[in-house]
């Protein structure tokens, strides 16, 4: 169970009616985020206590809050975006963590900080703050993240069936993910490819 202040819960409501897509996206993130640690964890691969898994959980959900602070036309936008515009949107993960640090028990802090800020970095310093040293948790995140981006429709593109959504994260056409990563990823969304 996840527990989310009034102010988390304010938020993501806020994110609901302000960016339908983009807590939906937030929602499958989390989703497939749970079914990775499960399978991790029984694998032994990962070690994460309950706490830990919610604490992930919970950045995972509130990942994108700071979409909040970015105009709709940019978010919403069905071509391509100038570089002022994509400057906005590389401000909300900063956005993201800055929304929700206060609300955050000592604990889960460190964890939902590190999914917030670098949820977009790969193990390659690609990403928005070319961060290599990346904690699993966020690269879970990260590749769960790139899934949901792919594999479900956006406003601006349709989406990619499950074939092709693997291919281009196994190929880095989304940036560098540890084939580990994939290999628990596929395994968690595998139902999505039948």
């Amino acid at each position: 169970m996840i527990y989310m202040s009034e102010k988390l819960k304010a938020l993501m409501d806020e994110l609901k009616v302000n960016s339908s897509e983009t807590y939906y996206h937030s929602m499958n993130v989390k989703n497939t985020a749970v079914k990775m640690l499960r399978l991790m964890n029984e694998d032994g691969v990962t070690h994460y206590t309950k706490q830990e898994v919610d604490a992930i959980c919970k950045g995972a959900l509130l990942h994108d809050v700071g979409k909040l602070w970015v105009k709709n036309v940019i978010l919403t936008k069905d071509s391509s975006l100038t570089p002022e515009e994509m400057d906005d949107i590389r401000k909300h993960p900063a956005a993201s963590f800055e929304a929700v640090k206060d609300e955050l028990s000592m604990d889960e802090y460190e964890i939902v900080k590190n999914i917030c800020l670098y949820h977009h970095e790969r193990i390659d310093g690609g990403g928005y703050a070319h961060k290599k040293d990346l904690p699993m948790h966020v690269q879970i995140v990260s590749a769960c993240d790139v899934f949901s981006a792919l594999h479900y429709d956006r406003v601006y593109r349709k989406a990619m069936d499950y074939d092709e959504t693997i291919r281009t994260l196994e190929e880095g056409k989304s940036g560098c993910f540890a084939p580990e990563i994939i290999k628990y990823l596929k395994k968690a969304t595998a139902e999505a490819g039948k």
